[in-house]
């Protein structure tokens, strides 16, 4: 199980916020009108850990389809924009406590990330070096390291995933 340094203060900001023209995340979509199908590719993985560009695709999929306006096809022929990229790097350190024991990893995902708009024929978004940064605390109780460091290296897709669909379709 994870615990995010600074979510509940962030949650409370943008709750504080919501009268002011805010809105919740994964309610809002500033793609323009025509982009209502987008192709997401699968990324090319430059980074030793084998498989994350594959959990990474499948979480921007689940991520952009879970938007209302916007669908995710399979065939370029049927999209009106390609999401594509790279993963760059991907690394984790572990934290240690005195007993010598993970007590949290520190994920950083960095990636190349660009949406082209196939209607008009230009790249809507880029980020050449788009950097994801968390921090997966360990819970108590839990003795693989192994399965830790997998539960952390699923939400870190996840998380890199909803954080690309939040910037594209919310401005974040």
């Amino acid at each position: 199980m994870k615990h995010r340094t600074g979510y509940s203060l962030f949650l409370s900001l943008l709750l504080l916020g919501s009268g002011c023209g805010y809105s919740l995340s994964g309610m809002g979509n500033s793609l323009p009108p025509h982009m209502k199908r987008i192709l997401v590719t699968v990324f090319q993985n430059e980074s030793y850990e084998y498989g994350l560009e594959s959990v990474i695709t499948q979480e921007l999929t689940a991520s952009f389809n879970r938007r209302s306006g916007i669908k995710t096809v399979q065939k370029l022929s049927d999209a009106d924009a390609i999401l594509e990229g790279s993963i760059k790097s991907y690394e984790y350190v572990p934290t240690l406590n005195a007993q010598r024991q993970v007590t949290q990893y520190y994920i950083n995902i960095t990636a190349e990330v660009r949406l082209r708009d196939l209607i008009e024929d230009s790249v809507y978004w880029e980020n050449k070096s788009y950097r994801f940064h968390e921090v997966y605390r360990i819970s108590d109780g839990v003795s693989s390291v192994q399965t830790n460091r997998q539960e952390a290296w699923q939400d870190a897709a996840e998380d890199f995933a909803e954080s690309i669909a939040s910037i594209l379709l919310e401005g974040f």
